[in-house]
């Protein structure tokens, strides 16, 4: 191997504690390049002429290798295009251990642990400290040994010790994915922590049982960190009893193992199916585990790196039966790492978004008992430098977004029915409209009985009064809320059962956890713009490239830029709309709205923006800043300001009460959008969609009676309304209620003018 592993000295946490690093003068010469390889023959002669081949199967196409000088000549001998990824791997490496050891130096915020990348006694240690922090809730297991004898240890989380249908996350089957190992243990933390703090957690763990395993391979990943190992191995340390050692455990699994779909039966091959089926300890360890439980329903096997959820089968792209439901599943968790930080898995069969593999545990925990089982590839992106060796400030980010997709994998365990609100839920009720919404009801291991569901409300407190639902066709039926006064606070929640009778709500912990919604006469809208059309925003800014562009996205997503808009509409103003190149470059660009007219106070502004700056060399340098100035003044002032920091894109919903921001009494004014680009290596991505500028008005109509047509004004329309029903007995008309539309209700009306 051309990396030598050797130890620096690191303080976490006021104790001294040796880390691992490779050393930088190790790698003196190397440098990771980008070949364009056109067919196997040529990549089997780039392994036997001893060039490291990064990606996960060294196959025909554009992948990363590590190269010397002698490498290079070679590659352009042959013809091979290379692009330099990682130029001088020396001084990769040195910034690498200089983030390590800033990361571990850095002993505020609330969990340092997640700091930096950790070892096999770190993770044995915060395992020890956990079962002691929630030992009513959980319990240590030793799944097995590995082949240099080490244990295989995992937490079960099972709040009350009664059979549980169980959701089993592993990580690290390959050794060299860091990040997967801290991403598991990520959700053992977050569940445990949550459960009888939040109702959402504790409602799920009362139902389900979970089994976290946060590293499969310790030798493996022994090795990464070792003296004289190598931070890029992938396999385990079986002792093939030559030069080449380990199997890939991930091509272990009796699956169509060694089916021929990104397998080798050569020991020095990163893809070694092994010398039988299911031969190794580690496969055993877990694969023993599973099948005594007895009810592990879902799987997550966590890897790195493409951003990539694997649905299965994995050796072919025939379908299973419940393909349909294992696919939505599979959007579900994509769409809750998307809400997160904006990140874009793309979910599919891996043969279509991948490649073909056979003897995986995609495939064994469904072909064995019928487990959902999925494979996501973490952080970062398909074609990022970074690859096997992120920085440690990718590790929280990449655990709360798929900590998100764990939450809707245990969610659809804990609920045998799904109920979902395909356009969300009302915000918005009325004063004297009823309203309605479209629920959907549909199966997650039991058939639901639409008899039983109803939407259950209050307004102020109390008891709720309930309504059914009304089966519209298909799996959707239709939900009606009643009016509303305006000094109601409405609540409400869904109920459905299962034909067993198991009660499933929306939200999961409802009553506990309850929607809500604002009352509302009427809607005055003084500027909506859903970006389909320009109405009047003009870009200006000193941005060399990458300014503000109306458009549907077309950059994917892999570097940080909005793969779809904010509202839905399709289009949205974007800093360039380029695939692959679309950030700001240079300087500002500057999105200046129209003249915006808000005649009186009370009113409300809202938009959907994106910022994404922590892509490329230099990132989280740059910020976006959202400001207002009143029309005719020259003066701007900060609305919001998003970044430097904290910055991973995802498109975010943002509301203001612009008499709350200061606003009261101007009565127009106009927003700017800056996005700036002053640092040295940031890629910066911008959007901006969704504005609108609206007042909600609630009246009762007890509380102003001469507002015959509701509209919270009384005025010459209104006269005419009693007008038309002089001489009726009403009810329109009679203000005064006295069962005679006359002229006394007509002077009501006069003495009442203007607004209510």
């Amino acid at each position: 191997m051309r990396c030598i592993i050797s130890l620096s000295t690191l303080c976490v946490a006021s104790a001294a504690i040796a880390v691992p690093m490779p050393e930088p003068g190790d790698l003196a010469g190397l440098q990771v390049v980008e070949v364009d390889v056109p067919d196997d023959g040529l990549v089997n002669l780039l392994l036997r002429s001893g060039l490291d081949g990064l990606a996960c199967r060294p196959a025909p196409g554009i992948g990363p290798w590590v190269v010397d000088a002698d490498d290079i000549e070679l590659l352009n001998t042959l013809g091979l295009d290379h692009t330099p990824l990682i130029p001088d791997l020396e001084a990769h490496q040195a910034i690498r251990n200089a983030e390590r050891r800033a990361a571990r130096a850095n002993t505020r915020g609330a969990d340092i642990f997640y700091n930096d990348f950790r070892t096999i006694s770190e993770f044995d240690a915060r395992m020890d400290q956990f079962l002691i922090d929630h030992a009513d809730i959980a319990m240590g297991i030793v799944l097995g040994q590995s082949h240099e004898g080490r244990d295989i240890r995992g937490v079960v989380i099972n709040v009350d010790g009664t059979p549980k249908p169980a959701v089993l996350f592993n990580g690290c089957q390959h050794a060299r994915e860091w990040i997967s190992p801290m991403t598991t243990w990520y959700i053992a933390d977050q569940l445990a922590d949550g459960y009888g703090v939040d109702s959402h957690i504790t409602g799920l763990l009362d139902r389900v049982e979970v089994v976290i395993i946060p590293i499969i391979n310790p030798d493996g990943y022994a090795h990464t960190y070792a003296a004289g190992g190598y931070r890029f191995w992938r396999k385990n340390r079986r002792d093939n009893s030559g030069s080449c050692e380990g199997v890939d455990l991930n091509r272990n699994w009796s699956s169509d193992w060694n089916g021929g779909q990104s397998t080798s039966t050569d020991p020095c091959s990163d893809i070694y199916v092994g010398p039988a089926s299911m031969s190794e300890p580690e496969v055993q360890a877990l694969a023993n585990f599973c099948t005594s439980h007895g009810d592990i329903r879902a799987q997550i096997d966590f890897h790195a790196y493409s951003q990539l959820i694997l649905e299965p089968r994995g050796y072919t792209t025939v379908p299973p039966v419940d393909w349909d439901e294992l696919h939505a599943l599979g959007g579900l968790m994509a769409q809750a790492i998307f809400d997160t930080h904006g990140k874009n898995y793309v979910h599919d069969n891996p043969c279509n978004i991948l490649y073909c593999a056979s003897g995986t545990l995609i495939d064994w925990p469904y072909d064995t008992y019928g487990a959902a089982s999925y494979t996501i590839e973490l952080r970062p992106g398909s074609g990022d430098s970074a690859g096997f060796d992120p920085p440690p400030s990718e590790i929280v980010p990449c655990a709360e977004e798929n900590y998100a997709s764990a939450l809707k994998l245990i969610e659809d365990i804990a609920t045998p029915i799904r109920i979902d609100l395909p356009g969300g839920h009302p915000s918005l009720v009325y004063t004297d409209t009823e309203t309605t919404f479209a629920v959907q009801l549909s199966d997650s291991g039991e058939a639901p009985d639409g008899s039983s569901a109803y939407v259950r409300y209050r307004g102020n407190g109390g008891a709720f009064d309930q309504s059914p639902l009304v089966y519209v066709g298909g799996d959707t039926y239709e939900a009606t809320l009643p009016t509303f006064d305006c000094t109601d606070t409405p609540e409400f929640y869904l109920a459905a059962a299962s034909v067993s009778g198991i009660e499933v709500r929306y939200p999961l912990t409802a009553p506990s956890d309850l929607l809500t919604a604002d009352v509302v006469s009427f809607i005055d809208i003084a500027f909506e713009d859903d970006g389909e059309t320009n109405l009047g925003w003009v870009v200006s800014g000193s941005a060399s490239d990458g300014n503000w562009e109306r458009g549907v996205p077309v950059g994917g997503g892999e570097r940080g830029d909005p793969p779809v808009d904010g509202d839905g509409s399709g289009a949205c103003w974007l800093t360039d709309n380029v695939a692959g190149n679309s950030d700001v470059d240079g300087g500002d660009t500057i999105l200046t709205s129209p003249v915006l007219d808000t005649p009186g106070d009370g009113w409300q502004l809202s938009y959907w923006r994106w910022f994404s700056n922590d892509f490329g060399s230099g990132p989280n340098e740059d910020d976006m800043r959202i400001q207002w100035s009143e029309d005719g003044s020259s003066i701007w002032n900060m609305l919001e300001q998003v970044g430097p920091t904290g910055a991973s894109g995802g498109w975010m919903y943002q509301s203001f009460d612009l008499d709350a921001m200061g606003m009261t009494g101007i009565e127009s004014f106009s927003l700017r959008v800056i996005a700036s680009d002053e640092g040295t290596g940031s890629v910066v991505e911008a959007g901006f969609d969704g504005v609108q500028l609206v007042k909600l008005d609630c009246v009762d109509d007890d509380s102003c009676p001469a507002d015959i047509d509701d509209n919270g004004h009384v005025n010459v329309d209104d006269i005419l309304l009693v007008i038309e029903a002089f001489g009726t007995s009403g009810p329109d008309g009679d203000t005064n209620e006295d069962g005679t539309v006359d002229v006394n209700d007509l002077l009501e009306v006069v003495g009442s003018f203007g607004p209510c």
